[in-house]
């Protein structure tokens, strides 16, 4: 029996992650893959793409303990210190052939994470937070949506209609959102190919379960993009992309669009979803309240109430704020 040496560079670890015959080395090389990568940014862009690779196909041949968690962590942290080439080629490789369902889902997992992350101040002790937040907002494999974006909403409806006493007040520290920077490389190309006849899998019909996660992880994405230049692109090209599936047969796939527009109506100031998308908004709105008189979902009532809701919080607040101009 061999002590097996821990890697000290990032090189010499993605040497160890291919040779995946010693159960024991790959243990110890996954184990220490995250570390090296955030300790060691410089010049990552140039390896990332093919660490990525390398991460992405890497199975479980030896059924080792955390392999699962081990690896989603390396890909984000990948993805976090080099987003423009990392999301560049997990968005390309959604769509291409000789991928299961589990590595795609993975594909979405780790992009949306890691899109929380960079929305964080550097120095945010939220990032683990906003970890395990990725995984509250994806669905289920059951098809019921979790609480963790519901609890978002909730305290956002709150924080809008909150009355503060005269006096109180609440400093703010002005943080730039890294991700507006790299935004647009994790969401458009997510939606370009979504109805390719091309594609192995069709997910207007058998594979909805990968619809449902995609749509769920564009507005993780958009939720992500907060306060910054991009989201109000990305908010409109979401909305036409929402208004195609929305009658969806799946009920998966509906409870995503709907969570997906309580992530727009968060993430786009008031004054640009009232006046720059008023069309698109609008016929969101009638679509909710479509939903809430006749989805026979009793699920889908809650989250379109849920999102009327945000949505009237928003007119109103814009409408006082005009009030008090004149």
């Amino acid at each position: 029996f061999t002590k097996v040496k821990q890697p000290k560079y990032i090189r010499e670890c993605m040497e160890g992650l291919i040779n995946t015959d010693e159960p024991n080395r790959l243990e110890m090389y996954l184990g220490v893959t995250e570390a090296l990568i955030r300790k060691n940014p410089d010049g990552l862009t140039e390896i990332a793409e093919e660490f990525t690779k390398i991460l992405l196909h890497l199975s479980d041949r030896h059924s080792l303990k955390d392999f699962v968690s081990l690896r989603f962590k390396s890909l984000v942290a990948l993805a976090v210190q080099a987003p423009k080439q990392v999301s560049r080629y997990l968005t390309s490789q959604f769509y291409e052939r000789n991928y299961n369902l589990s590595q795609r889902l993975d594909i979405l997992e780790v992009l949306g994470a890691a899109a929380q992350e960079l929305s964080q101040p550097v120095d945010s002790k939220q990032s683990m937070e906003q970890e395990r937040l990725s995984y509250k907002l994806a669905p289920t494999d059951s098809g019921h949506s979790s609480d963790g974006w519901r609890e978002i909403v909730k305290q956002r409806v709150e924080s809008k209609t909150r009355r503060f006493p005269k006096g109180a007040t609440k400093e703010v520290v002005a943080t730039k959102n890294r991700f507006g920077l790299v935004a647009g490389c994790f969401f458009y190309p997510l939606m370009a190919n979504f109805d390719r006849k091309e594609n192995t899998f069709d997910m207007m019909a058998e594979d909805s379960l990968i619809l449902a996660r995609l749509v769920y992880t564009l507005g993780v994405i958009i939720y992500a993009a907060i306060n910054t230049q991009a989201v109000k692109q990305m908010a409109n090209r979401l909305l036409e992309f929402l208004w195609i599936i929305r009658f969806h047969s799946d009920v998966k796939v509906r409870h995503a669009a709907l969570f997906a527009i309580s992530m727009v109506i968060l993430s786009v100031p008031g004054h640009i979803l009232l006046a720059d998308l008023q069309s698109e908004v609008m016929e969101t709105k009638r679509w909710l309240e479509d939903v809430m008189e006749r989805d026979v979902n009793t699920e889908s009532k809650k989250l379109a109430i849920q999102s009327l809701v945000l949505l009237e919080n928003v007119i109103k607040q814009e409408f006082t704020k005009g009030a008090n101009l004149t």
